[in-house]
């Protein structure tokens, strides 16, 4: 039997993958201080809590340090409700947990000097993380993991806030060039630009668009961009989904 991929968005750029019976969550707590971007809803919290309680999720990957993608206290409480939790992320994450969780957790840091891929298997499945470069400028020296997710057969991509360039499309291609869902912020698909290299290295089989702005302060209008841009767009990438509605699930 061939398993769906459900996907529930739970933050900004947050989701829990559950591919048959094995879960695991990525960026699923976030909280901005900027209020660009939506916080992980307290009912949405409340579930995840539960379910790391009893087991249910026993893995979380958090792509990098930034508020709308890691919550430092929703997380450690995930640590109280398990302190067996297997937490994945970046040095600075992993350093800010380590200091604050009290020898908690089954905490793994990805070396921000790892030039390489980066092979972990879990409960469930496997995974393939590389560094990949934050997008812009000011965002240079953070570091940010772009995450290839393996589950019964199941191929996901996360990218996290990588640059959308070719070098980041070649690395992803090189592990497969036909993963059954990319997850990527909304601009990655919303550029024409960006579509181009992509298309180049990646076929997709399914995308969902993460990362969108509270509506009141999308001043720009980039997400009604970026879905003009998708519309009329003839590349042959697959119509995104457009995550606006978290807590929300999707099968794939």
């Amino acid at each position: 039997m061939n398993p769906n991929i459900t996907i529930r968005h739970t933050a900004s750029a947050g989701v829990l993958i559950t591919i048959g019976r094995n879960s695991i969550g990525v960026d699923a707590f976030s909280r901005d201080s900027n209020r660009l971007y939506p916080d992980t809803p307290d009912s949405v919290k409340t579930e995840l809590w539960e379910e790391i309680e009893k087991g249910s999720i026993g893995t979380l990957l958090f792509t990098h340090t930034h508020g709308d993608h890691f919550c430092l206290g929703d997380t450690l409480e995930a640590l109280n409700r398990n302190p067996d939790l297997t937490i994945i992320s970046t040095e600075e994450v992993i350093g800010r947990l380590q200091k604050a969780a009290s020898g908690k957790g089954r905490l793994r840091a990805v070396s921000a000097e790892e030039n390489g891929n980066v092979k972990l298997r879990f409960p469930g499945g496997s995974l393939e993380i590389f560094n990949s470069r934050h997008m812009g400028e000011m965002f240079a020296k953070v570091q940010n993991l772009t995450c290839m997710l393996e589950m019964e057969g199941k191929k996901l991509v996360l990218s996290g806030d990588a640059w959308p360039e070719a070098e980041l499309f070649a690395r992803i291609g090189a592990w497969s060039q036909e993963p059954d869902v990319l997850l990527v912020p909304f601009p990655v698909i919303g550029l024409p630009s960006s579509r181009k290299e992509l298309v180049k290295y990646l076929r997709p089989v399914h995308i969902l668009a993460l990362h969108l702005p509270r509506p009141e302060r999308d001043d720009e209008n980039w997400l009604a961009s970026a879905r003009a841009v998708c519309e009329r767009s003839e590349d042959g990438l697959p119509r995104p989904c457009f995550g606006e509605v978290l807590g929300k699930l999707y099968c794939f």
